[in-house]
């Protein structure tokens, strides 16, 4: 863990940014410094004294000048135990608190929930939209807390529209646009589903420059269950008459079990229906920061593409 914290810091990695994966091991833990304070992700059942050892690591830090103040692990290893976040070490804050990644801030929160609500392997495609997005019309789906949208609204966009199906992290996107002190009359946010909402926009004729997709791979509303396995043709079928000719539509899914063959193949014939030409302009995959051995790479989970529709 010491050296993976070491060639971060020589990368400048911790410049200009208060959070920062610091150590990957995608069978086991994840560790992720949001300022002074560590949140670790358990996904398998650890050695006895993995989280000491840890715990301990993460006390010695002082990443930004200031030591760790507390250390968190969310406990994915069992179904049962993604109930609520356990303090290992210390005193994390008890309300959301605001930080800083590439000079945007964002709200993030320790105390209850599965997940702080910034995903750090994102972290590329919020720079990108933080310079890419003056005067375009962006739609975020499947949004979250709303992270893409404030570095998109950031960028100068002239409006963006947040989607997610959960009404708790609407409300927790609208308030990281408050918190970044971004025009309201540029944002629109919708508590609804996916499946209900863009055939709407498709009627209304609404268009967009940019459009951001990051489904989960499975989740359950009242119109039944979505899979990214199985629902993302359709999903992209919606999605293509709502983006301008010119216009790029970043998607990408977070599953092992969903291959990039089938991705692409379910995009490709979603744009053979339409007659719409998609040009690949760059794949996505895990940042920098995200340390991956050449045994890792198999379970390379993040697959995606910025993709410019052309006609």
């Amino acid at each position: 863990m010491k050296n993976s914290f070491v060639w971060r810091k020589k990368l400048g990695l911790l410049e200009n940014t208060e959070t920062l994966r610091i150590f990957y091991d995608p069978e086991t833990i994840a560790i992720d410094l949001f300022q002074e304070h560590a949140w670790i992700t358990q996904w398998a059942k650890l050695r006895p004294g993995v989280l000491d050892q840890a715990v301990a690591f993460l006390k010695e830090l002082s990443p930004w000048g200031t030591p760790i103040k507390s250390v968190v692990l969310m406990d994915r290893s069992q179904v049962a135990s993604e109930k609520e976040v356990q303090t290992l070490w210390g005193s994390p804050p008890d309300s959301r608190f605001s930080l800083t990644e590439n000079g945007i801030p964002y709200l993030i929160q320790l105390h209850e929930g599965k997940h702080p609500g910034l995903f750090l392997d994102h972290a590329p495609l919020r720079q990108w939209l933080s310079h890419t997005q003056s005067g375009k019309r962006v739609l975020n789906l499947f949004s979250y807390t709303g992270s893409l949208s404030v570095a998109a609204g950031h960028s100068g966009a002239d409006h963006v529209t947040t989607l997610d199906l959960s009404k708790s992290t609407i409300e927790w996107a609208e308030a990281n646009w408050v918190n970044a002190k971004l025009d309201p009359e540029h944002a629109r946010f919708i508590y609804g589903d996916v499946f209900e909402w863009l055939p709407k926009f498709i009627k209304k004729g609404e268009q967009y420059d940019t459009i951001l997709c990051d489904p989960p791979s499975f989740s359950r509303s009242k119109n039944g269950v979505f899979s990214t396995n199985k629902d993302s043709q359709r999903l992209h079928e919606l999605i293509l008459p709502l983006l301008k000719v010119g216009g790029i539509l970043v998607t990408s899914i977070n599953s092992e079990n969903y291959t990039e063959g089938a991705f692409l193949k379910d995009i490709h014939a979603a744009g053979e229906k339409f007659k719409a030409n998609l040009k690949v302009l760059k794949r996505i995959d895990l940042p920098e920061s995200f340390e991956t051995s050449t045994r890792d790479l198999h379970l390379r989970y993040l697959k995606g593409f910025y993709l410019l529709k052309t006609n």
